[in-house]
């Protein structure tokens, strides 16, 4: 019984970093792109993306629980804002735009702070 969910868990980690790992291989911006600056990063998938993660850090245990707590308040201050203008947030370089020109890019609070520590 214990081998069975052992399996069981190892399987589920498993199909969860195969999805994730199929999500990355979304197509790149290359540095010398003239328009990187303008690269639309989709702000649902990279959310998607993370919230995987979160799976992945259930599966090996409470001792991850501190990292979860953290990774998942980024994720809720990006999606609150992406839900309050879901047309507007479809990507997060709008989000970053936004913070930059409020000047609230720097704050603690900011959503551009939670993109930084969920790239990380």
């Amino acid at each position: 019984m214990k081998r069975k969910r052992e399996m069981e868990g190892k399987s589920e980690i498993r199909s969860a970093i195969e999805e994730l790992s199929m999500l990355v291989k979304a197509q790149p911006a290359t540095v010398g792109d003239s328009n990187l600056d303008d690269a639309p990063i989709p702000t649902k998938p990279f959310l998607h993306v993370c919230t995987l993660i979160l799976q992945v850090l259930d599966k090996i245990g409470p001792t991850m629980a501190v990292l979860r707590q953290d990774i998942h308040q980024n994720i809720q201050r990006l999606e609150n804002l992406c839900e309050s203008d879901p047309t507007k947030y479809l990507n997060l370089i709008e989000i970053l735009k936004k913070e930059e020109s409020e000047g609230n890019a720097r704050k603690g609070s900011s959503c551009s702070k939670a993109l930084l520590w969920l790239t990380r």
